[in-house]
This record gives structure tokens, sequence and C-alpha cells, in this order.
């Protein structure tokens, strides 16, 4: 190459992509043979010099036509492939700290390469399926496969081929001669990455046992292994922490010097992991975890909320909301089971069955990072998840019995104002901006307007209860709410019964379901326009007689003012970002505690109102007045 290039002169060249090419190593003042990958620009392309495997991106005034008699001589590397492992986090590329770790370990070193190929197979994969192996600094030989495994930077992925008939057939095959074309078992090259390296000597070695266990061991599980409870039914344990449903985790003593040696072997293999691309967590998946005293620990997602992800430090047990940037989607030593075994308490029930937050601190000052004897009393049997799936199954078929059915009722009934101009007293029952609130007429008209549906006949409802009012229809459904089926339909505009902060039971309608893991139902309190988010256990059908009364809370718009156009204030209402947080408090001290009256300026069903003070002046002008909101003529 040297006595081709050296005194050759750069001509203009089309380049295009696959030519082959002569390139010149400026810093090592060589030549080389190479490959256009792709054209960067017009004067940068990008090649691979295929003779050691490295892709450089030099100038086209290095390259030069490659003669016709360097093209007759082979490739002196082989491109090669490692099986039966993939890369770890769930991902079909390779981490750069995998990378960096397996060129680190490799260049320069002399391996041992076992192609892995069975002899009735086509050899001509490419790349080459291979098996390395070579001696690490004590001498010892090291599985380059298995070695990546244990850092935790990737997965065993079993092959599909013959390899479960017998162990015989791998005997056979790495007993056949070297020189057959054939051979399972290779030469043995020096991996060499470095241009100005040659290639070493060959070697060869043909021991079976060595490599049959690894051939042969089955694919880890993408997690981490249960805990290991001790064969015994009292051991020693350090209580760890308490978790905040009364779950006591403990690790126990004859593992602690096993927890300890394992951490330390992370924070010395996991000095740097680079950049993670953007990658979705779902909840369950094992990973890396780098806590707040910015050591690594293993550990799994219990819960995703926006930019951060609730974590379990499996080894410990407690959890923590941590950034997603503090995260890896890789395994550190799957093989070893988690250290931290979860308890409960015998015989103890909380009062109220839930744990109080008072109860935790008090277990937690009791327990947290002391020594105990640990007594098992009732490990759990595959009996006892049985019977947990049979109760499920028959508990899953009551929800599709009849009688817990809900009842399809039309919606409410709408209250209206009085005609356009005309002035009405009403009462503001919730403010979404201040342009926007929810109003009912005042008691007393609210009072004849149900009157009005007095006279409605409903078999459900006695005589004596078709004059009362909505109020005392409500008070008297609270008094027997416990015998009130549970609301099964959670179809939007659904009416129900939803149980306020007060605990008292008010009329309400779905609006959304906001969350799976638990269930969370959103619901809008159709007599004062209010929302809220509840769970299953506040929610109930609603007594068909309670129907027959309209829905008290009215949506309005306020008319006569708008937005400013120039608006100071920092903080925005988050649903509604064209007003400030301070117009809105300004606006709920201009409607508290005020006798207020309303004029309708346009009819349903965008119903505009002017409110305003029993002084007959607006309620809006202290916000114009202070630069909170201009007038809208």
């Amino acid at each position: 190459m040297i006595a081709a290039y050296e005194n050759s002169k750069w001509e203009p060249v089309k380049w295009e992509n696959d030519m082959h090419c002569a390139v010149k190593i400026q810093d090592k003042n060589q030549w080389r043979r190479g490959q256009i990958i792709r054209m960067v620009t017009d004067t940068l392309v990008e090649v691979l010099l295929y003779d050691v495997g490295v892709e450089l991106v030099v100038n086209v005034d290095c390259l030069r036509k490659l003669q016709e008699n360097l093209k007759t001589m082979g490739r002196l590397s082989l491109e090669c492939s490692l099986v039966d492992i993939r890369p770890a986090g769930g991902s079909d590329k390779w981490t750069a700290t995998a990378c960096d770790c397996l060129s680190l370990y490799l260049t320069g070193a002399v391996a041992t390469i076992i192609l892995q190929v069975d002899s009735e197979e086509n050899n001509t994969t490419w790349p080459l399926p291979v098996k390395i192996f070579c001696r690490d600094e004590k001498g010892e030989r090291v599985d380059v496969s298995k070695y990546l495994i244990k850092k935790g930077l990737a997965l065993r992925e079993r092959r599909i081929n013959k390899l479960d008939n017998s162990h015989s057939l791998s005997e056979k095959s790495l007993e056949v001669p070297l020189e057959q074309e054939d051979s399972v078992v290779t030469n043995c090259i020096k991996t060499n990455f470095d241009p100005d390296k040659k290639t070493a000597d060959i070697i060869s070695e043909q021991k079976v046992s060595e490599f049959q266990e690894e051939i042969l061991e089955p694919r880890t599980a993408r997690g981490y292994k249960p805990p290991a409870i001790p064969n015994m039914k009292v051991f020693e344990a350090t209580v760890s922490c308490v978790g905040d449903d009364g779950t006591i985790f403990v690790v126990p003593k004859l593992s602690e010097f096993e927890l300890i040696k394992m951490t330390k072997e992370i924070q010395s293999n996991l000095k740097c992991l680079g950049l993670l691309e953007p990658y979705f967590w779902k909840k369950g998946e094992a990973c890396a975890v780098r806590g707040s005293d910015t050591l690594w620990y293993r550990g799994k997602v219990m819960e995703v909320v926006g930019g951060a992800v609730r974590v379990q430090y499996l080894d410990h047990g407690f959890t923590e909301k941590i950034p997603q940037c503090h995260l890896y989607p890789i395994l550190l030593y799957p093989d070893i089971p988690q250290f931290c075994i979860p308890c409960q308490l015998h015989n103890t029930t909380p009062v109220g069955n839930v744990w109080q937050p008072d109860a935790i601190e008090v277990l937690q000052q009791l327990l947290s990072k002391r020594e105990v004897d640990i007594h098992i009393m009732k490990p759990r049997s595959d009996h006892d998840k049985k019977y947990e799936e049979e109760q499920w199954e028959i508990r899953f078929e009551e929800l599709l019995s009849s009688e817990t059915d809900t009842p399809l009722l039309p919606p409410y009934l709408s209250s209206s104002l009085p005609s356009p101009g005309e002035l009405c007293a009403v009462q503001v029952k919730h403010v979404v901006s201040p342009n926007e609130v929810y109003i009912c007429l005042d008691s007393i008209e609210t009072c004849n307007h149900s009157n009005q549906h007095s006279d409605t006949d409903d078999s459900g409802v006695s005589g004596e209860s078709e004059s009362e009012s909505l109020d005392e229809a409500l008070q008297r459904v609270n008094k027997k709410v416990e015998a009130l089926p549970p609301l099964t339909d959670f179809r939007t505009e659904m009416p129900c019964l939803a149980e306020y902060d007060d605990g008292l039971w008010y009329r309400a309608k779905i609006v959304s379901i906001k969350e799976f893991n638990p269930l969370s139902i959103l619901v809008q309190f159709v007599d004062y326009g209010s929302t809220a988010k509840l769970t299953l256990n506040r929610l109930c059908q609603i007594p068909p007689h309670l129907m027959r009364y309209p829905a008290r809370a009215i949506k309005v718009l306020l008319a006569g003012f708008k937005p400013p156009l120039r608006d100071l204030g920092e903080t925005r209402i988050p649903y509604c970002p064209k007003w400030s947080m301070e117009a809105l408090w300004a606006m709920i001290d201009c409607l508290q505690g005020k006798q207020l009256y309303a004029v309708s300026m346009a009819p349903a069903p965008e119903q505009i109102v002017t409110l305003y003070d029993d002084e007959q002046h607006p309620v809006h002008m202290p916000l114009v007045e202070m630069g909170l909101a201009d007038k809208d003529e």
C-alpha cells in the first residue's frame, strides 16, 4: 500500500456508496484499503477500513482509487457478533456503556473465538455468530457474553436450534478437526481494532467441558428474582424500612455480607452509563436506580408520574419518587435473588382495616434499622393463591349479575333563567374563572320552581314526599345511604349520588374516568357546579325520585368585561391561562357574602348574564379598576 500510494497525487473522483478506495491515515502516515459507507458532505466521506474493522470520517483529499490488484486479496478482518445475548433494558440497540465496556475489555486482547454454526447448517451467516473467551488479569478464562450479563449490560437469549436434543451435538461438533472446512472450533485471532496493530498469531484449543454449560444455560428472565426466604422457622434479620401499607421489609443477617459485596461491585462497574435516549418506562419494569446518595441500586418501577418515576429499591424495600434521568433500563446481577423480604405482622389488623400515618410512624420508630428475630407463622402457599383467584372469579360474576346493574336514567332536568332583561336574585355556587361561574336561583325562586314539579307521579315516592323540597329529600336519603346499591355504570353524564368532603351525599353526574389503578371517577355536583375526583366507595346509584328535581346549578358567562390586553400577573389559571390567579381571587372577593342579581343577556344554550350587587352596581367593576380586566362594550 505504501509503495503504491506514497507518491500518489489527488485526482477528482465522483465517490459513491460501496466504492472501494485507498485511505490515507494522516496521523499515522499509513494507507489502508477501505469502502465508502456514505457521503457526509461534498468534502467529507465516511469509510470502512475493512482490514481492521474501523469506521472513519475523512476528507476526500485522503482518498485514492483502489488498484485492481489490491482488490483480489480477501478482507483481513472478520465481522463477528456474540450469540445468546441481547441488549439490556428492552431496547434492540446496545448502549454506549456496553460498547465501551466491550472495547475496553477486548481491544488488543488475545481471544479464543468459537463459531456457533452447526455442521449441517450454512456457515456463511454474516456477521459470524461466535462465542469469545479470553483471560482476565488473574489469568482465568472468561466468557465475554457472561461477563456482560454479570455486569448488567446484557441479557441472555436462548438460541432456537438443536442444542436441546442432547449434549452430544455440542461435544461432537467441538471434536471436529481444525483443518475441516465446516469446523465449529475455528482459529483464534487477536481482536484488534487499532489500525497500527497486526493480526495476532493463531491459537487453537479444544476444551469441551468448559463450554457445554455456557451454551446450554437457560435464558435469564427479564426481571429480578424474588427474594429467597431462609429455610427455617426463625431467622435473624435487620429491618430496612416500613412501607405505607404496613409492610415490613427485612434483610436476613446471613445475606448482609453478600448484599454489601454486590453493592460495592455495582458501584465499581457503573462509573458512567452515558446519556440515555428518550425511554418510555412501564409499571413493574426492572431497572438500575441512582439514589439520592449518588449510588446505584437494583430497582423496579412502581408508578410513572409525568417526568418523574416512583421506584422501589428491591434490596432495601423503600420507595422514592425520582426524575427519570436517574433510572437506566439495565439489569444488575439478575441471577442473584432480591435480598429484601416483605413481611406482615401475624394476626394484626389496623383500625378501620387501613394503616393510618400515625401507626406507620410508630412502626418506623420501633423497627427501622433494628435487628429482629423473624418467626414465619404462615408462608404464602399455592393453595392460598388458587383460593384468591376463585374468590375473584365469584366476585367478578357477581358484578355481572342483574342485581348490580345500574338502571339507565334520563339526564337531569335543567333549570332556566327568566326572560332576557328580567332581574332575578341568584347565588353563585362555583367560580371557574372570572367570567365563568355556576349560579342558581335564590332559595325562594328555587323552592317555587321545584313546587311546579311536585305533582309528578312517581310510584317510588309516598304522597307526603311529593311536596318535599330537594334539600329535604336529600336529608332523608342520607340517613339510609348504606342501603343504596353501588354504581356499576360509568358512562358520561350518568346520574349518581356522590359523597362530598363534608361526609354528606349529593346529586352528581359522571364526567370522565380519570384513573384505572385504582379506579377514580371525575364527577360534577349538579346542584353546585363543582367537580371532584372520587373512588368507587364514594359513589352509589341515585334513587329515581331524586331525578324529578331540576339541576340547580346553571353555567353562565358574565358580560361586561374581558381579559386585559396587558396583564402583569405572572401566575395564570392553569386551565384558563388568559386570566391571572389574582383576577380569580379578586372576583371571588367581589362575589362572596353578597346578595346578587342577574339579568340574562342571551338565552340558552350559551347563557350570558350580567351580575349586579344589591346596590345595582356591576360586580366586575372592581376588576376593571384594578387593571385585572378590561371593559367589554
